[in-house]
């Protein structure tokens, strides 16, 4: 009797150690959303998992956190924005939430197809090309995000991991919605 006490014991031990290091581990790769620049997404004070290991396999559409330049304090501020644009890609953006992209090598012409992007007035921006090594990134909040429409390009070098997933609160944890799509674009419509 007194071994199976034992082993129980020490398998709760173990048990307990081991919950103790995920909670770690998740606090350590985790990022707290702040602001609503990525709503209805991400909400402020969202806790999602960061998988920095999968910096070098950024993909269109993911969701990044990055360091940007700050107009503010002239150095770096951590952001949490959507990927939209990758290295060799054609960008153009205006002001009615409407985005064009050609993708690296192709002669198509794609508008991204955001739900969550309201329409505003504004005056369309020159195509622009996406350099080497950087990225063109834009918060699902149209009207109230600070993202590559306002500090340009973000250095590849400075994406810190993706977020794949929401962990608090727990009423809302789990994986990111994916329903950002390029649709194509009529021949003649792409301004």
């Amino acid at each position: 009797m007194r071994k199976v006490l034992a082993v129980s014991g020490v398998g709760a031990g173990i048990a307990a150690f081991v919950a103790l290091v995920l909670v770690v581990v998740a606090l350590a790769f985790s990022v707290t959303v702040d602001g609503a620049s990525m709503e209805p997404t991400l909400r402020d004070g969202d806790r999602m998992f960061l998988e920095v290991w999968t910096r070098d396999e950024i993909e269109r559409f993911d969701i990044v956190e990055a360091d940007a330049p700050s107009a503010v304090s002239g150095g770096a501020v951590r952001i949490l924005k959507r990927v939209i644009g990758m290295p060799g890609d054609r960008i153009s953006v205006s002001g009615d939430a409407r985005v064009l992209v050609r993708p690296a090598g192709a002669e198509e012409t794609y508008v991204v197809e955001n739900p969550a992007w309201s329409a505003e007035p504004g005056a369309e921006l020159e195509w622009r090309a996406v350099p080497e090594g950087a990225y063109w990134l834009l918060g699902d909040n149209w009207g109230a995000s600070t993202d590559s429409r306002s500090f340009g390009f973000v250095d590849a070098e400075a994406v810190h991991g993706r977020v794949v997933f929401r962990m608090l609160p727990l009423g809302r944890n789990g994986a990111i919605a994916g329903d950002v799509r390029l649709a194509p674009v009529e021949p003649g419509s792409a301004r």
